[in-house]
């Protein structure tokens, strides 16, 4: 049913499914106990008015073909045609002269799982500064972003590197560096409150990007969790290179949404 149903209509069958077992077994219970004489009608009767009442909810979509078209019209419902995708154009921008912008992400495989983080440093003219890739161990998706953004902040502090734009493809991320927030979680306060520190004192901005636009961080942070140390590289490293050259020449990527 996953695989061959729309959204909507595989809801309503599920409905419809669970409605036809509740049917039965309240009919076969008023027999049993109650000599009642079962309605067949009724129980049909309850069937459909569970779809209908299923279908108000207006969860899912149907797909836009006759196939779904003729299953809802059969069960004398409503279809909710899928809406177009709406698409955006995204670009890596450099930075304005005398600026280094990083690029940052940070990936888990699970919720806590091994996670990794990366960065990528560019000048102005998209010439690399510095990468790194970074193993975390156990940690949950979020952490993983903020320890990617803090330790992209303590390499630029440790490189004198102070006149930083940090863009990220996490909001959240996003959010606590632009009110300076140490709200975060306690396995990550210490690293995050030297983070705000170091920002501080420099000459600081961040933004958010899509993750189709962050595809350079978003590979090195998934190479971090084949590692068991920490890289660094002062050159795109071979994995990553044709992305770094895609964005040097400001190639677009597409976000459907």
């Amino acid at each position: 049913m996953s695989v061959s149903f729309s959204e909507q209509v595989r809801i309503l069958w599920k409905v419809a499914i669970h409605a036809v077992i509740w049917g039965v077994w309240t009919a076969r219970n008023q027999w049993i106990f109650e000599g009642k004489s079962v309605d067949f009608r009724s129980v049909l009767s309850l069937v459909w008015r569970a779809v209908s009442e299923a279908n108000r909810l207006e969860i899912g979509c149907m797909r836009n073909c006759m196939d779904d078209l003729l299953i809802l019209r059969r069960f004398g419902l409503q279809g909710r045609p899928s809406k177009a995708p709406v698409i955006k154009s995204v670009v890596w921008s450099p930075p304005a002269p005398g600026w280094i912008k990083v690029n940052t992400d940070g990936a888990a495989l699970g919720s806590p799982g091994v996670g990794g983080c990366g960065g990528i440093f560019r000048n102005c003219r998209a010439f690399v500064k510095g990468c790194f890739a970074i193993p975390l161990g156990q940690v949950f998706a979020f952490e993983a972003e903020l320890l990617a953004a803090s330790l992209a902040i303590n390499f630029a502090w440790k490189y004198g590197w102070h006149r930083i734009w940090l863009e990220s493809d996490s909001s959240y991320v996003v959010q606590l560096l632009s009110s300076r927030s140490e709200m975060v979680p306690w396995r990550v306060r210490q690293a995050w409150q030297r983070c705000i520190f170091q920002i501080s004192h420099m000459d600081f901005q961040v933004s958010h990007i899509f993750r189709e636009g962050n595809q350079v961080a978003d590979t090195l942070s998934k190479h971090a969790l084949e590692l068991q140390a920490d890289s660094w590289w002062f050159f795109a490293p071979l994995f990553c290179s044709s992305l770094v050259g895609n964005d040097c020449m400001g190639w677009e990527s597409f976000r459907f949404s």
